[in-house]
């Protein structure tokens, strides 16, 4: 027997599955950057001391929701010209031919390929670092706090010059290969 009514509630429901089906797997929040409450550091030896330096020109596009990791990407593009340490000798140095070399490689990019929570609001960023035309896999682990629409983030990696050809005409005794990169990001969404 046709019914109106029953006929009105499948179409109604089919409708509701089609837009599901269209709407995909669910996405990530996107972030935005607060340039002014973020930086991205690093700390150096040089015949046993420590030097300490940064980015200032840098970006991240940040997709994430602790809800969708399988969503979740993170890419970040820094202006190799722009390191500095307020050591005018070294931060000449730093963006030298041998070094950074700015004008033949002008960016460094992180990209992950996948993201993993490990509990208590510590997460792993696998991906890609590129730096002087060379890609390298690399796991960033970070911390991460999210209160409302502000998340804050901090990370700590060490990286290791060499690999990258950074500074390879100045030996590991002088300058020490492996670099702390520090990361603190406040973002908004």
């Amino acid at each position: 027997m046709f019914s109106p009514l029953r006929t009105l509630h499948t179409h109604a429901l089919g409708l509701a599955f089609a837009a599901l089906l269209a709407a995909g797997p669910a996405t990530a929040s996107t972030w935005t950057v607060d340039q002014a409450e973020s930086s991205l550091s690093f700390v150096a030896t040089q015949n046993g001391n420590s030097v300490e330096g940064g980015f200032q020109e840098w970006t991240a596009e940040i997709e994430f929701d602790p809800e969708n990791l399988d969503g979740a990407h993170i890419r970040a593009v820094l202006n190799t010209g722009s390191v500095g340490t307020g050591q005018p000798q070294v931060d000449q140095t730093l963006v030298s031919g041998s070094w950074f070399d700015p004008s033949t490689h002008p960016q460094a990019i992180f990209e992950s390929s996948r993201i993993t929570a490990l509990g208590d609001g510590r997460y792993e960023a696998a991906g890609e670092l590129s730096v002087k035309g060379k890609a390298v896999p690399l796991t960033l682990p970070f911390t991460l706090e999210i209160d409302g629409d502000t998340a804050r983030a901090q990370a700590e990696v060490p990286v290791l010059r060499l690999v990258f050809g950074i500074g390879s005409d100045i030996p590991a005794s002088t300058v020490g290969d492996e670099v702390a990169v520090k990361l603190v990001i406040t973002a908004t969404r």
